[in-house]
């Protein structure tokens, strides 16, 4: 079954930033190498992984203490402050050349290039989701580069070595946008 079908996949806009790496590197070196200050990524998904695991004994203490809870609550918004602050800091401001329009699932991504890369080559990303800056930087293996009539390069790739943190953070990033498109449409059927 191809990827296509295997995945949900959504167009959304996201700060990408992607360079050729070697085979090798791509098997063996961990992605946040390829990339200077990506540090702050690696906080910020920590920081998302940490409230993910604690979902649920949140829901417990809210349903135990109400105040307690809506305590917790706001101590979290002022860490989610903090660390957007800190990733709006490292990300490209709009209208960058990095803010691109891609296709992008649980399994790869297909995004526009100005340059070429060859099919079956590496490329080491940094992608960055907007408005929640929520970051990973991560390997991929270059399916296809076609040329496209805009005159860029249309790439897919498939991710590479992605840990299940990585994974579970795209496939959330694509709840949200399928769950902000159908607000969306119900707004507009109203």
């Amino acid at each position: 079954m191809s990827e296509r079908r295997s995945y949900f996949r959504i167009d959304e806009s996201i700060a990408l930033e992607f360079k050729e790496v070697e085979e090798i590197t791509a098997n063996t070196a961990a992605a946040e190498l390829q990339f200077p200050n990506t540090a702050s990524l690696k906080l910020f998904a920590e920081l998302r992984k940490i409230d993910n695991d604690n979902a649920h004994l949140f829901h417990q203490i809210k349903e135990t203490s109400r105040a307690l809870g809506e305590y917790l609550h706001n101590l979290n918004r002022k860490i989610d402050i903090i660390s957007q602050q800190i990733m709006a800091d490292s990300k490209p401001l709009p209208p960058s050349k990095t803010i691109k329009q891609v296709n992008l699932s649980e399994g790869g991504i297909a995004f526009g290039s100005s340059r070429p890369v060859e099919a079956n080559s590496f490329i080491a990303l940094r992608l960055i989701f907007l408005p929640s800056n929520a970051g990973l930087v991560l390997f991929a293996k270059i399916i296809r580069c076609e040329p496209s009539n805009t005159g860029e390069y249309q790439i897919a790739a498939k991710f590479h070595r992605v840990s299940d943190g990585q994974q579970q953070l795209i496939g959330q990033q694509i709840m949200r946008a399928q769950m902000a498109e159908r607000r969306k449409n119900q707004q507009y059927l109203q």
